[in-house]
């Protein structure tokens, strides 16, 4: 992908981190459930080769970074990978697990471990450390543009899916996803690529609304889910995620996934002007009959699965500091999780 930096210099102020963080306690209620390890690693001729023009690290002059080269692929053999069952369960829905900007942290293993107490396989990965960056979770979701962590996470996510179709001890016609943040926005393009004969539902929890853009068309039920107190990147403690707008400076549209509303707002069309706000592109999907449904969780913030509601400010690369309140109730939590485990225990007709 070629990218324009005199343009990337001049906006790139404005292409702020919204990520879960990875050094948030458990969720008490949710302990770590007895599982069986059923794919940690796939047989060597299985395994993703690496890109003749690997991924690199691109300094922005404001501070945050983009990545340039090929983006990897998903790679069973990676040592993050991991394909749990519960004990005793005879090929369970699947639950894969997209995490956010800040790669595989507590706010992904949390939810996992939550998912397979329901009865859940739980496939896990990190799409950052699968293209070859180790420098942690806080400098990536701190100095690390949205677009850039979008792209990584999207075509692990979407490689992750086509490899778990073949995972003989799952039911792959009973599929679920759940991505949080840069992880949600990822999901919210997997449902207009994904077959509604194996996938069930996709759960898109804080979406940002710039980056790799949201879709046009839908194929498979997504459902969009904000916490009431989510102001994660917010420049208030009032300005919520779903009314977030950035500059479109801070899109990309040359890059593989689904046409979405990035096309008529990137670093090239219209660079000045502000992105969608994800609460408007709910109800413009809502209006044309897309499958998709919007979930409010009471007393949450930025990740309900990080643990009780605390309220943070968290510094950028750029110098700024942003309101980014996570956590959420154990009522919310529960109620979440009981209605995703209804909907995943459903038999197919």
């Amino acid at each position: 992908m070629r990218l324009n930096f005199p343009m990337w210099a001049s906006f790139a102020l404005f292409v702020m981190a919204w990520s879960s963080l990875d050094a948030h306690a458990g969720v008490d209620e949710v302990r770590q459930q007895p599982s069986e390890i059923i794919a940690a690693q796939a047989r060597p001729q299985t395994c993703a080769s690496t890109p003749t023009d690997p991924p690199r690290l691109h300094a922005l002059p404001n501070g945050l970074h983009t990545v340039l080269g090929t983006i990897a692929t998903f790679d069973p053999c990676h040592r993050s990978v991991a394909l749990r069952a519960p004990f005793f369960s005879d090929k369970p829905p699947l639950m894969i697990l997209v995490h956010g900007g800040g790669g595989l942290d507590s706010a992904t293993t949390n939810a996992a471990d939550a998912f397979r107490s329901k009865g859940m396989a739980t496939l896990v990965f990190d799409a950052f450390q699968m293209n070859g960056f180790g420098q942690g979770g806080r400098f990536f979701a701190t100095s690390v543009t949205n677009e850039a962590r979008q792209r990584m996470i999207y075509r692990a996510a979407l490689g992750a899916y086509e490899w778990a179709l073949g995972q003989d001890k799952i039911d792959n016609r009973r599929i679920l996803f759940h991505g949080l943040s840069n992880g949600a926005a990822a999901v919210a393009n997997l449902a207009a690529v994904v077959d509604p004969q194996h996938v069930i539902a996709l759960y898109a929890k804080g979406i940002p609304g710039n980056g790799i853009g949201l879709p046009d068309n839908l194929r498979v039920l997504l459902k969009v889910v904000f916490g009431r107190l989510d102001n994660y990147g917010g420049r208030t403690a009032e300005e919520s995620i779903w009314l977030r707008q950035e500059m479109c400076a801070g899109n990309v549209v040359d890059f593989d996934h689904p046409a979405g509303n990035s096309a008529a707002c990137n670093r090239r069309v219209n660079p000045s002007n502000l992105t969608q706000r994800p609460i408007d592109w709910h109800e413009a999907q809502q209006a044309k009959g897309a499958p998709i449904e919007l979930v409010w969780l009471e007393d949450t913030a930025h990740g309900v699965f990080i643990g009780p509601l605390t309220r943070n400010m968290v510094p950028y690369s750029t110098g700024q500091t942003r309101f980014a309140w996570v956590g959420g109730s154990h009522s919310a939590r529960s109620k979440f999780l009981d209605e995703v485990a209804t909907r995943a225990k459903a038999a197919r007709p």
